[in-house]
């Protein structure tokens, strides 16, 4: 059993203030422990059920019977002693757990049992798994840049901004900060699409058999592996219910993508005066020149909104997730490649090109294995009129 001490004064001083006080007060630690055992009041918890053990009034909450024990030894639970029990409470912690919170000279030691079952033999590890360390003239202290470290003897105590190590002998103790504020308690267990994203993939063109008029689908055939698909953004997850072994979740977020459009043939795309062409790569002399690359690049801002169902963690399927985006373009441009002197030539324009962009979005989250996305234009790439009507498909892997 773990052994944590909460004071309500510790979310109100900065972290560079902890620091000095962590290395001040492990020297009278000891004797402060002894004094708060001696004193201190025990409330057991059943982590389980989130309820107080031998209560008097079991319609009563877990916050309400922790209120009145508060009142009864003089002390008062705030909002952020509650908010320090409530993490414990709910955290995946399989060990038990005592939090030993301390206001104005007095204490209470409140005991969070993973299993009741061994509640008889709580009161016996609380006080076998206490730790106590001591600073005596002989020891040892370096501050620097690396962080705060201690040594007396065999023990060992090292502070910095990735958390605290505490060394007693061969037993070693780790303990990693973290922002517990920004972690949604609710999302505990589930698959999230949360975090940063980046997409690799191919690109197609849909709506090709009904192409006629002055455009044939033969003049934009697409190279399968040079048609390729990039994108990152930003997603946040909102939960809306969740279940025993599935959750139902909300994404929505900020993508940037680039549509690679690479051509097949010796057709490259020109804006005319009133739509598009494709046409032969010609040098001054009306020759047609061979070319070795020839695409079209269309970079759009994107917003993605997907309702999805998350898995629980270890699921094969992590999670199933169907939605939409709107995006618009940011720029547009071909670029060329001659096959025998290696020239390059890039041409920004907008070819016409529709500015709005939406479509309809699918994912598939697996375990082990990056998630696949297939993204689905509703709209037309190009302004009606003026280029084929035909619409972007793209597909691949999510990272």
């Amino acid at each position: 059993m773990e052994t944590f001490r909460i004071k309500s004064i510790v979310s109100k001083i900065t972290f560079s203030i902890i620091f000095s006080v962590f290395v001040s007060s492990i020297t009278s630690f000891k004797s402060s422990a002894k004094s708060n055992e001696a004193d201190s009041t025990v409330i057991n918890i059943d982590k389980r059920n989130q309820t107080l053990l031998n209560s008097k009034n079991p319609s009563r909450s877990l916050k309400e019977d922790l209120q009145e024990l508060f009142q009864k030894n003089g002390m008062n639970l705030d909002d952020d002693t509650w908010k320090g029990i409530r993490r414990v409470v709910n955290s995946e912690l399989s060990k038990d757990t005592v939090l030993v919170i301390t206001q104005n000279n007095k204490s209470i030691n409140v005991a969070i049992n993973a299993k009741t079952e061994e509640l008889n033999r709580s009161s016996a590890t609380n006080q076998s798994t206490r730790r106590e360390y001591n600073i005596n003239n002989n020891s040892n202290v370096k501050i620097g840049g690396g962080g705060v470290h201690v040594k007396d003897g065999r023990d060992e105590v090292h502070v910095s901004w990735n958390g605290v190590v505490v060394k007693d002998g061969n037993d070693e103790v780790k303990v990693i900060l973290k922002d517990t504020a920004k972690v949604n308690r609710r999302d505990q267990g589930f698959s999230s699409r949360s975090g940063f994203n980046i997409y690799f993939g191919f690109n197609g063109f849909s709506n090709t058999g009904s192409i006629s008029g002055i455009y044939n689908s033969k003049d934009f055939e697409l190279s399968p592996f040079g048609s390729r698909y990039f994108g990152f953004g930003w997603t946040r997850s909102g939960m809306i219910s969740k279940g025993a072994k599935a959750a139902l979740k909300i994404s929505y977020g900020l993508e940037v993508s680039w549509n690679n459009f690479m051509f097949e043939n010796n057709n490259y795309l020109v804006k005319g005066t009133n739509n598009v062409a494709f046409e032969n790569y010609k040098d001054s002399k009306g020759d047609v020149i061979p070319l070795s690359r020839n695409k079209l690049t269309v970079a759009n801002i994107n917003i993605p909104v997907m309702p999805y169902v998350a898995f629980k963690k270890g699921s094969v399927v992590t999670y199933v997730a169907a939605g939409g985006y709107v995006g618009y373009r940011i720029d547009s441009y071909t670029k060329t490649k001659e096959e025998d002197s290696g020239d390059k030539n890039w041409n920004h324009s907008s070819f016409y090109l529709n500015n709005l962009r939406y479509g309809l979005a699918f994912e598939l989250g697996l375990k082990n294995f990056p998630d696949l996305f297939v993204n689905y234009d509703m709209n037309k790439l190009f302004q009606d009129g003026r280029g084929p009507g035909i619409s972007g498909v793209s597909f691949g892997i999510r990272l």
